[in-house]
């Protein structure tokens, strides 16, 4: 009631609570929800009295709101929000057939993420009905210019559709940095002081951080944010009803919130993105962890019969099950066909010697730290020669791969035997929430991205940590918990006024430091992810060894007339023999601007020897279709560097004649035609030759 709540105010005034006190007693209905404790009134042991529910004043109140609101505002510039289409956006959305109505929006499932048949044997097998049941909803309500959809359109607002493709990542990235918060409740669950603090720093660290730009600000990985959004919800339901301890209520309820709803919601977070099929997985090892702390104690309480043990066993079969018919399912729809992957796109997870492959596949783990701790480093591409292999044991990243593995192999073994019982509850917590944060926050959502059980088709990609970027900020919240915890030794407590007032200062500065830091680089990375060439030029600054990288680099230079320096950029992987036909094209396109076609024509002529080899050889990526297409771009190269007009007109014909949905080629085909038409000895000319 209103008068209770006075009370409440009066008593905080009285008693001098601090904002901590504040926040504590608005989370303790929260708490009371979570241990099952279905009570009109809280309790609140630090304050020593029961107080009321706030309702909507508790809301105000919880660090979940407020940590969404400030991941919303920290991409919410207008100039990002209303960038182009980017990247690998035309593949996703603009040129995605069931996303802009050019097929039945049934037929998501049945087409890959990028609108091709999963039948197909060019298909990714990156199959996604969910993210691309979104962007078929973005595009029907809220229509792209027609310059975005290709029609060149004087005077269209050319960012009229893209600004609500981004404004949804941007909310989805909110809502699931609230979530993160929210979970990290069951990590650090007393609800003292220190534990609000560490649940606070959890949320601000996941929604601030940098290296989540990739995910957010480029809409194709929405994928990313709505796997992240179902595996969270899977754990809350999971979490809430095994969370205390004690045996869950024999109810539909409690069964519903175990083995139904993480179902749905793994199901939904697999066909967001591949990596949801270890939602379940993460529960199983929570579970472990928080109620049987070791393989060891498990065995043993199993031997007793003790019915804790029983019951958990029987949750992880039943939640193994499920994860095993939904792969299975997914596994089905990939057809007889696998995804037709490269030695360029994965390096490290397609080298043949064993050793090259676990050090270099472990390396890219190292980067993955790297990038967490400071994510100065960041680019959008880190394919073919990006990131040196480990060939050789004298190699010094060996020493950092090893530390690795020696903190792995610890933690795994920590959780095989249990602490010895001289160690205090204190430590107890601690472990058990660093390998929560290990295992089953960082390990279990990145397996499918490790390389280890399958070779994806990237060796190194932002998006891929965004949900388990989750579990380096629980470290971090977890060290920021034990500076700000009071000491609880003797020997430390002699030290407390120091403890309390410089520690704990500095390590508050030092988070203030931290986000405004991430703040700043989050929107260095937000802009540059809303324009291609400033993208690419971010990319190429960091990682200039990247052939991918060079080829839109330099493209994007050359779109922006700045022939010079793309010319400068292309020069390594203008053959050819370094790079594909394509690269060529452009290569040779530039040097036709820089007005140096005789080094341009010998380029051209072993590039179409090249498509001919192409031919001959077969396979998915040199289907009829796509080798017609690179012979007829570089006969159209070819063209504009040759000054007799016969042979530029047999360049074009065969050029319109090798591919005929060419567009490019017959438009310079008319343009040639059309300028026969208007002079007439020109025509006469053709003619007699």
């Amino acid at each position: 009631s209103p008068m209770k709540w006075r009370r409440l105010v009066r008593a905080a005034i009285t008693r001098r609570w601090s904002p901590v006190d504040l926040v504590h007693a608005s989370q303790s209905y929260s708490t009371t929800t979570h241990n099952n404790q279905n009570s009109s009134t809280l309790t609140n042991s630090r304050l020593g009295r029961t107080v009321p529910p706030m309702k909507w004043r508790q809301w105000l109140l919880r660090p979940s709101l407020w940590v969404a609101l400030a991941s919303i505002l920290a991409y919410w510039d207008e100039d990002a929000l209303r960038g182009h289409f980017i990247y690998d956006d035309d593949g996703s959305i603009r040129l995605n057939p069931v996303v802009n109505g050019q097929a039945p929006w049934t037929e998501i499932f049945t087409r890959d993420f990028w609108g091709t048949p999963m039948k197909d044997v060019k298909s990714h097998k990156s199959f996604r009905p969910i993210t691309t049941l979104s962007f078929r909803l973005n595009w029907k309500l809220f229509p792209l210019s027609p310059e975005e959809q290709g029609d060149k359109v004087p005077g269209e607002d050319r960012t009229r559709g893209t600004y609500s493709f981004h404004v949804v990542n941007v909310a989805l990235h909110g809502i699931v940095s609230g979530l993160v918060t929210e979970v990290s409740w069951f990590i650090f669950p007393d609800g003292g002081p220190e534990d609000i603090i560490a649940q606070i720093v959890t949320g601000f660290v996941f929604g601030l951080h940098p290296v989540h730009c990739e995910a957010v600000s480029n809409v194709t990985s929405r994928g990313e944010l709505f796997m992240s959004f179902f595996f969270l919800l899977a754990f809350l339901s999971y979490a809430s009803k095994i969370h205390s301890g004690r045996q869950p209520e024999k109810s539909f309820n409690s069964f519903a919130a175990i083995y139904i709803y993480p179902w749905i919601c793994m199901a939904l977070s697999l066909f967001s993105k591949e990596q949801g099929a270890s939602t379940l997985i993460t529960l199983v090892v929570y579970d472990f962890l928080h109620n049987h702390f070791s393989l060891i104690k498990l065995y043993q309480s199993i031997r007793q019969g003790k019915e804790r043990a029983i019951a958990f066993v029987r949750r992880a079969v039943v939640l193994a099950l499920e994860t095993l018919i939904v792969c299975g399912w997914r596994y089905w729809l990939n057809g007889e066909t696998k995804p037709d992957f490269i030695f360029d796109q994965n390096p490290a997870g397609f080298a043949v010697d064993r050793f090259t492959r676990a050090f270099s596949v472990t390396w890219v783990y190292c980067l993955y730290i790297r990038d967490a701790v400071y994510p100065q480093y960041l680019s959008v591409d880190w394919s073919g020669k990006s990131i040196p292999l480990i060939t050789e044991p004298s190699d010094t990243r060996a020493l950092g791969v090893l530390a690795l593995w020696c903190i792995s192999a610890l933690s795994f073994l920590s959780m095989i035997i249990d602490v010895p019982s001289r160690y205090s509850l204190r430590m107890r917590f601690y472990r058990t929430a660093f390998l929560n944060a290990f295992t089953a926050f960082l390990f279990c959502p990145f397996l499918l991205s490790s390389n280890i059980f399958v070779t994806v088709g990237l060796m190194k990609g932002d998006r891929v940590i965004y949900l388990p970027l989750m579990g380096f900020c629980l470290v971090e919240a977890m060290a920021v918990r034990s500076m700000c915890s009071p000491p609880r030794s003797n020997f430390a407590r002699q030290f407390t006024s120091w403890h309390d007032n410089s520690v704990a200062k500095i390590c508050h500065a030092a988070l203030v430091l931290q986000a405004l830091l991430f703040c700043r680089k989050v929107h260095e990375r937000n802009i540059a992810w809303s324009d291609p060439l400033r993208l690419w030029m971010s990319a190429y600054e960091i990682n200039p060894t990247s052939f991918h990288t060079m080829y839109n680099c330099g493209y994007n230079l050359s779109l922006e007339k700045r022939f010079q320096e793309a010319e400068q950029v292309m020069r390594p992987i203008g053959s050819a023999d370094v790079d594909s036909t394509t690269t060529t094209f452009v290569y040779a396109m530039i040097l036709q601007n820089l007005e140096r076609c005789d080094e341009a024509l010998p380029l051209v002529d072993r590039a179409l020897e090249v498509v001919e080899d192409r031919r001959v050889k077969g396979g998915a990526r040199n289907s009829d279709e796509s080798t017609a297409r690179a012979e007829s771009n570089l006969l159209v190269a070819k063209s504009f560097c040759v000054t007799d007009l016969k042979e530029k007109g047999k360049a074009l014909y065969k050029a319109v004649q090798t591919d005929p949905s060419n567009d490019y080629a017959m438009q310079q085909a008319k343009a040639l035609n059309d300028m026969l038409e208007q002079d007439p000895r020109m025509r006469e000319m053709m003619r007699t030759h």
